[in-house]
């Protein structure tokens, strides 16, 4: 709990001290703090655990640690995730599956750090027993929970990270991403029903309505 704590002073120092040293010595602490091992699972424990935010409201406040989490993650996966063991990918994207289930309704900027995270990871698994496959099935179990904003967001970004990915990464192989757009294709129609059961959905609230309805839009036009 230690190290967790003194993320988030560091996090908070950056964001909000008035002094600039303050704000440089906490802006480099944390960029060393990022290429330690350790890094790994202080940031999935304060994206899965609600037990720091309890104990110390003040520095968590606007989640703005939660977001630096999710940033650390997202850069560690791509610049350490293709060094992972198979059984450490797995444990880690069911803590960042855990994350999006408990951040479902926000905030959106968060959620979307997240989803990113998972679909770098997933990217860099795709060697490794099927892991569209895999998550696909993980999504089914989010939208039992009723994490339905957070598949929406998850399936946004998948198809964005074989993109975006390609100008920033060259670790990954032209033969692996053209087996993750292979697998990820192959699940189209599966994406499709799950859209047009969202668009069914009554929703009495118009600008909650109208919130979906862009989500789904959005959500769409990343697969066509």
């Amino acid at each position: 709990m230690e190290l967790q704590i003194k993320v988030a002073e560091a996090v908070h120092v950056l964001n909000h001290d008035i002094q600039s040293c303050n704000r440089f010595a906490a802006n480099q602490w944390l960029i060393q703090f990022q290429q330690t091992d350790a890094a790994w699972e202080v940031a999935t424990t304060i994206l899965t655990s609600d037990h720091l935010r309890r104990l110390f409201p003040s520095l968590f406040s606007d989640f703005e640690v939660e977001f630096f989490a999710a940033q650390i993650l997202k850069r560690k996966i791509h610049n350490e995730g293709r060094f992972l063991q198979s059984e450490a990918k797995d444990a880690l994207s069911n803590a960042i599956l855990l994350a999006a289930a408990r951040f479902t309704l926000g905030p959106p900027q968060l959620l979307t750090q997240i989803c990113l995270a998972l679909s770098a990871l997933v990217l860099r698994a795709v060697e490794h027993n099927k892991p569209i496959e895999q998550l696909f099935h993980d999504l089914q179990n989010l939208q039992n929970q009723d994490c339905h904003i957070a598949v929406l967001e998850m399936l946004t970004v998948l198809p964005e990270e074989i993109v975006e990915d390609q100008s920033t990464d060259s670790s990954i192989n032209s033969a692996q991403r053209g087996q993750y757009a292979q697998e990820l294709l192959s699940h189209t129609f599966t994406v499709l029903e799950f859209l047009q059961q969202q668009s069914e959905k009554r929703i009495e609230d118009i600008s909650h309505l109208h919130e979906t309805n862009r989500k789904i839009l959005r959500c769409l036009l990343s697969w066509v």
